[in-house]
């Protein structure tokens, strides 16, 4: 009797022990998962950080705490979110629509420049740099132009005649009434030039100074003269003068190079195929 008491006892405290055993196992798992998240969505879990990311806004922003039912508010919003997410993804949104993937692409262009630790430019960096790129920061020289225009090859070597002769009344005699191309009378960069006259009007502009006019030269296939009326020679600012922008650029240019090396390292990893046009 008394070793069918002692087994009896014995079972009663196996039976707890092992109770006790399992609900801690239950309760560890419980805290580890709610450590890690707070929901999980399919595959994808919601993690504790970006909910006590916003936790935290909202607190700084209320007078009182939080309650529970304001948590699980936002537990809920959350969960919403990351349903649209995985729905988007299954429409294949991110290749379809071209705004999100535009979105996508300039979020990523700007986690790879947050994700490398980059130091602040030095002044020496920004000086060697300004000395390097000296030209991109000089105004360069302007021109103002006037062009005239004429009817056949023989009139504009005739009106160059006149011009050599200071007869500019018969020279005007020979050149269309209104130029073909035809330049606002403003002082204008070299590549404004190109863009109104061409590539041959900036090749004849190197060896022209304030009052001198060109050799007969065909624009799209009509002769035509420039005057160069006046020139604004270019200025080169102090460093100290431009120091913002000089700093913006190197920025901007080392940030591109960080994308540049990304996007080579991502074109190493994955296994790309090209297919004939």
């Amino acid at each position: 009797m008394m070793n069918k008491k002692i087994i009896n006892i014995a079972l009663i405290i196996v039976f707890f022990i092992s109770l006790f055993l399992s609900l801690n196992a239950v309760i560890f798992e419980t805290n580890f998962n709610l450590d890690s998240a707070v929901a999980r969505v399919g595959e994808k879990e919601i993690s504790m950080q970006r909910f006590e990311e916003i936790i935290k806004v909202l607190d700084d922003q209320s007078s009182s705490e939080l309650t529970l039912e304001k948590k699980n508010i936002i537990r809920e919003r959350l969960i919403d979110e990351e349903l649209l997410i995985q729905r988007a993804i299954e429409l294949d949104l991110i290749r379809n629509d071209s705004l999100i993937k535009g979105n996508i692409i300039q979020t990523m262009f700007q986690h790879i420049i947050n994700s490398n630790e980059v130091i602040e430019p030095s002044e020496k960096q920004l000086r060697d740099y300004y000395r390097k790129e000296k030209d991109y920061f000089s105004s360069g020289k302007r021109f103002k132009l006037k062009n005239y225009s004429f009817r056949n090859l023989n009139e504009a070597e005739t009106g160059s005649k006149y011009l050599k002769q200071n007869n500019f009344d018969a020279f005007l005699n020979l050149t269309y009434e209104k130029n073909i191309f035809d330049v606002p009378e403003v002082f204008l960069t070299p590549q404004k030039i190109r863009d109104y006259l061409g590539p041959k009007a900036l090749q004849e502009l190197e060896n022209l100074n304030k009052g001198d006019y060109s050799k007969v030269i065909q624009l799209n296939d009509i002769p035509s003269i420039i005057f160069c009326i006046d020139i604004l020679y270019g200025k080169t600012p102090l460093f100290e003068e431009i120091y913002d922008q000089i700093k913006d650029r190197f920025i901007r240019e080392r940030e591109d190079i960080l994308v540049k090396k990304y996007i080579e390292n991502l074109r190493n990893f994955y296994e790309i195929e090209k297919y004939s046009f």
